[in-house]
């Protein structure tokens, strides 16, 4: 081993160190930009959430659908860059809610 490292120099074990930060950091990176999406998308629906739930206190009844909330609650969706998936079970029952960012476009 210690003559891999002397016929190696010092040069080029700083030079493997510094490549191996960098893939390092891109990987890291990478990570960090895909969980963001997934931040927003999760902080969509608790949106839309707190939007059903706020529809349940004031009028007895859980939303039928997300163009009731959007008309009725102010709730803003952006069909282009996410789907939207609401699943409602009954009106006094909480719907199955869940945003998922769409690939590519």
């Amino acid at each position: 081993m210690r003559k891999l490292i002397k016929s190696l120099g010092s040069q080029s074990i700083i030079t493997i160190i510094i490549i191996f930060i960098i893939v390092l950091v891109s990987f890291q990176a990478v990570d960090k930009i895909s969980n963001n999406d997934g931040d927003r998308s999760a902080a969509i629906e608790k949106v839309i959430i707190k939007a059903a739930v706020q529809c349940y206190a004031l009028e007895g009844s859980y939303p039928p659908d997300i163009e009731y909330l959007t008309e009725n609650y102010g709730v803003i969706v952006d069909e282009n860059q996410y789907f939207y998936f609401y699943d409602t079970n009954g009106a006094n029952i909480a719907p199955n809610i869940e945003v998922i960012k769409k690939v590519g476009d």
